[in-house]
C-alpha cells in the first residue's frame, strides 16, 4: 500500500460558476466525505490529481492546513469531449473500518501457454475487495507462468495477504487458448473452373486426320 498526499485548500462559495471559474485556475473542486459527517467542499491542483491518478494509487492522504486524512476516491467527473477532470468525489477512511474499493490487476511472467503456440486473453483489469485501509494494495499482480493450453484462472484462484475478494469466485479472469486455423473457402464455381482447366484435351482420331489435311 502507498499513500499520497494532495494539498487541498477548503472552498467558501459553490455552484456552477465557481467550478468553473477553479478550472481556469488550474483546479478541480472536489467534496470529501466522511462518516457521520457533512461532506467538505475543496480544491485541488488539476496537475497534481492527475499525476496521482496516473500513478494508480489506492490511496490518498488529503490535506487541509496541518491535518491529513485518509481517503480513496468514489467518483470522478470527467468532460465528455477532452476527458478532462471536472469534479471528484473522496471518501475519508476511518481506522478499523473495512472499506469496499476495485483495485487493478496486473499480469505477470510468460505463461507456459504462450511458448505452446497458445494466446494470451485478458477478461478483467479490475477486482473488487473489502478490506482495512492499512491493508489496501494499489495492485493485484497474478504469476501467470504456470498457466497452460486451454487454461484459466479464476477470481477464486486470487490470493493477497489480509484482501477479502467480492466477485464472482467462478468468473474467468484471464485464460490462454489455442487459435483457431481458418482454412480458406474456394467458391464453387472457381473450383469448377479450376478443375475444367485441369482436364487434358483429348484429340480424337477423326479430329487428327483432320488437323493433319
Amino acid at each position: 500500500m502507498t499513500d499520497s498526499v494532495l494539498i487541498a485548500e477548503k472552498r467558501e462559495k459553490k455552484g456552477k460558476a465557481e467550478a468553473r471559474r477553479l478550472r481556469r485556475l488550474g483546479k478541480v473542486p472536489v467534496n470529501l466525505y466522511g462518516e457521520g459527517k457533512d461532506a467538505i467542499s475543496l480544491a485541488i491542483d488539476a496537475h497534481e490529481l492527475d499525476v496521482f491518478l496516473r500513478q494508480g494509487h489506492s490511496l490518498i492522504n488529503i490535506k487541509l492546513g496541518e491535518k491529513e486524512q485518509q481517503s480513496i476516491i468514489r467518483e470522478i467527473q470527467r468532460h465528455p469531449v477532452n476527458s478532462n477532470i471536472l469534479h471528484v468525489d473522496f471518501l475519508g477512511l476511518t481506522s478499523g473500518h473495512k472499506i469496499t474499493l476495485s483495485v487493478p490487476l496486473h499480469f505477470e511472467g510468460t505463461a507456459k501457454g504462450l511458448k505452446q503456440g497458445g494466446r494470451f486473453f485478458s477478461l478483467r483489469t479490475e477486482a473488487e475487495i473489502e478490506v482495512l485501509p492499512k491493508d489496501v494494495p494499489d495492485v493485484i499482480t497474478i504469476n501467470i507462468e504456470n498457466l497452460g493450453l486451454n487454461e484459466s484462472l479464476r477470481i477464486k484462484d486470487l490470493v493477497h495477504e489480509n484482501v477479502v475478494f467480492l466477485d464472482d469466485p467462478e468468473e474467468i479472469i484471464c485464460r490462454i487458448e489455442i487459435p483457431k486455423i481458418v482454412e480458406e473457402v474456394v467458391p464453387e464455381a472457381a473450383e469448377e473452373e479450376a478443375e475444367e482447366a485441369a482436364e487434358p484435351e483429348v484429340i480424337t482420331a477423326k479430329e487428327k486426320e483432320e488437323a493433319e489435311e
